[in-house]
C-alpha cells in the first residue's frame, strides 16, 4: 500500500475502497471492522486512518464512489439508439463486480440510519430519472414513443424494473436469462398501454 504521498494518494484510496465495499458487500457494515479491510489489503489499520477518518467516513465515500460508477455507465451508454444502448447499459453493467454492480442494495440497509448513506442513494436515484427523463423526451420528439406518454413516471418504471432484475439476479436468476428478460422488458415497458398518463 503506498503511503501518503502526492499522486499515491488517489490510488491507495481506491484500493482502500474496493477492498470495502467488497467486505461491506460480503459481511455487512457492521459485520466488517477496520481490522478486517486492512488485513484484507496487507496493511495496519493505522495505515487506513491516514486515508479516512473512520469506518463511517470510508462507508460514506464507497457509496458515492459506487453510486457513480454506476451513473457514470448509464451516461455514456444510452445514445440516440435507445434499445441498443440500454441493452449495452445492462451488459456492462452486468461485468462489473457484485460489491458495485449490487452496492445500492447493501447500502438500503444502512438508508434509515445513515443520514449521508441516505442522500447518496436518493440523490442518485434522483439523478437516474433526470437522464432517463431526458432520452424519453427526445424519443417522443422523434415519434418512437407516443407524445402522450408521461416520461416521469415511464422514467421511474424503468428504473424499478431494472432494480427488480437486480434483485432477482441476487435471489438467483441466471445472467443471460437477465438479459433477455431486461431487453423483453423495456420494449414492453415502452410499446405498453402504460406508459400514456
Amino acid at each position: 500500500m503506498p503511503r501518503v504521498v502526492p499522486g499515491y494518494k488517489k490510488q491507495a484510496r481506491e484500493t482502500i475502497m474496493d477492498s470495502a465495499s467488497q467486505l461491506f458487500f460480503e459481511l455487512g457494515y457492521h459485520g466488517t471492522g477496520m481490522d478486517d479491510i486492512a488485513s484484507k489489503i496487507g496493511v495496519t489499520k493505522g495505515t487506513l486512518y491516514l486515508y479516512f477518518r473512520s469506518k463511517e467516513e470510508l462507508l460514506i465515500e464507497t457509496c458515492r464512489r459506487n453510486m457513480l460508477l454506476l451513473e457514470d455507465n448509464l451516461n455514456n451508454t444510452i445514445s440516440n439508439d435507445f434499445m441498443d444502448s440500454v441493452e449495452k447499459f445492462f451488459k456492462e453493467e452486468l461485468k462489473m463486480p457484485d460489491y458495485i454492480k449490487f452496492h445500492w442494495i447493501f447500502a438500503l440497509g444502512e438508508i434509515k440510519s445513515n443520514q449521508y448513506v441516505h442522500k447518496i442513494l436518493t440523490d442518485s436515484y434522483r439523478k437516474y430519472i433526470e437522464i432517463l427523463f431526458n432520452k424519453i423526451e427526445e424519443l417522443k420528439s422523434r415519434g418512437e414513443i407516443p407524445k402522450e406518454a408521461d416520461s416521469q413516471s415511464l422514467s421511474k418504471m424503468l428504473i424499478a424494473f431494472h432494480n427488480g432484475i437486480l434483485v432477482s439476479m441476487m435471489q438467483g436468476l441466471d445472467e443471460n436469462d437477465a438479459i433477455s428478460i431486461f431487453k423483453a422488458g423495456i420494449t414492453n415497458i415502452l410499446n405498453g398501454s402504460s406508459l400514456v398518463k
